[in-house]
């Protein structure tokens, strides 16, 4: 007899075939999945690998206390209920113009991020310009920077999430945290730099970007009332999972992904998911560089000749470059669709006018 108990946990294996080819992946990108879209769906434990061996996504069932849930949801869910519109393909469509995806044509959705991030805002980026001061390599979030108390109690839940990371992904886990420990952007006890809460929300099919290209996804959720759906799949292989409060889903964020519709009484419930992730350019953009100070950008002069500001290295040359190369293209790819469209319209008006 053992003075305490055994528990035995078993995992089951599954091997799932793809049921799309890349063409008919393609059209779905950016589109919401319908109701009823994912035959199978999982809800016991197990573990999920493609034809070729490679790892798809390991479901993990009531891992994390209660205490914690409640910590979680209670510190940040006045924050995650905020609106924006600048989340690309997880809330947009593409522009009938450009045929991109912009902020011009994007729904207002509750997702939202916390920790630390790399880009500013534009309300930002206006006041440094004004004031000729310069641009930060990364900064905290506004629930970081304005909610200090929540933010240190909302720790632990990330801290639980990041050790279910490395309980079920030890390989990819070791790489990940020796990226996080470059940098001083890191939420403290964890291999990730940033969490983005998202509260109710299908997002169109897509895959991650940003995030460490050698690392893996996870997905956690809360929720509140009685709703039906949301399941978080791989429309590729036709399989999805039924993830609820307690359960940690590791998933491979760099596969096309989403989740079909959340329905439920407007107002009488509440899917809070959380993904917590590596952004590969804070590490890139912040190596050897001090953390921000707190009031940087309320007093940006204090601090200008401080260790915040990214080195111009051949990277970020490269990166720029390439950022100009790609809104180069994505002009000239407009100004031809429009073009094309002219000369059709002209074309009708010759037929209809020798009609």
């Amino acid at each position: 007899m053992y003075p305490y108990s055994i528990v035995f946990l078993m995992v089951k294996k599954i091997i799932v075939k793809k049921i799309l080819s890349d063409e008919e992946l393609n059209k779905i990108k950016g589109k919401p999945l319908p109701k009823g879209y994912f035959k199978t769906i999982l809800r016991e434990n197990c573990d999920v690998y493609t034809e070729e061996g490679e790892i798809l996504l390991k479901l993990r069932k009531n891992v994390f206390s209660k205490h914690l849930i409640k910590e979680g949801y209670e510190n940040i869910i006045e924050f995650a209920r905020s609106k924006t519109s600048t989340r690309g393909t997880v809330s947009g469509r593409k522009d009938d113009q450009s045929g991109e995806l912009s902020v011009k044509t994007n729904k207002p959705i509750m997702s939202n991020i916390v920790g630390y991030f790399d880009t500013l805002s534009l309300g930002y980026k206006r006041s440094l310009k004004d004031k000729n001061m310069k641009f930060p390599a990364a900064r905290h979030t506004a629930f970081l920077k304005n909610q200090p108390e929540k933010w240190k109690k909302f720790i632990p839940f990330v801290k639980a999430i990041d050790a279910q990371y490395k309980k079920l992904f030890p390989k990819h886990y070791k790489v990940q945290l020796s990226q996080a420990n470059k940098t001083k952007y890191r939420i403290p006890g964890t291999s990730f730099t940033t969490v983005t809460t998202n509260l109710n929300l299908q997002t169109g099919a897509h895959t991650d970007k940003g995030d460490y290209s050698k690392g893996f996804g996870n997905l956690v959720v809360i929720e509140k009332g009685k709703y039906t759906g949301g399941y978080t799949g791989f429309p590729e292989y036709g399989v999805a999972v039924d993830l609820r409060t307690g359960d940690f889903l590791g998933m491979n964020v760099h596969k096309t992904h989403g989740n079909t519709p959340i329905e439920g009484k407007e107002g009488e419930y509440e899917r809070l998911s959380f993904v917590s992730y590596l952004r590969e350019k804070i590490v890139e953009k912040t190596r050897g560089l001090s953390l921000l100070p707190i009031d940087y950008f309320a007093n940006p002069e204090k601090y200008q000749t401080g260790n915040y500001f990214e080195k111009k290295t051949e990277n970020a040359k490269s990166r720029k470059n390439a950022k100009s190369r790609k809104n180069a293209k994505s002009r000239k790819n407009a100004k031809s669709r429009k073009n094309a469209k002219s000369r059709k319209n002209r074309k009708t008006k010759k037929i209809k006018a020798f009609k």
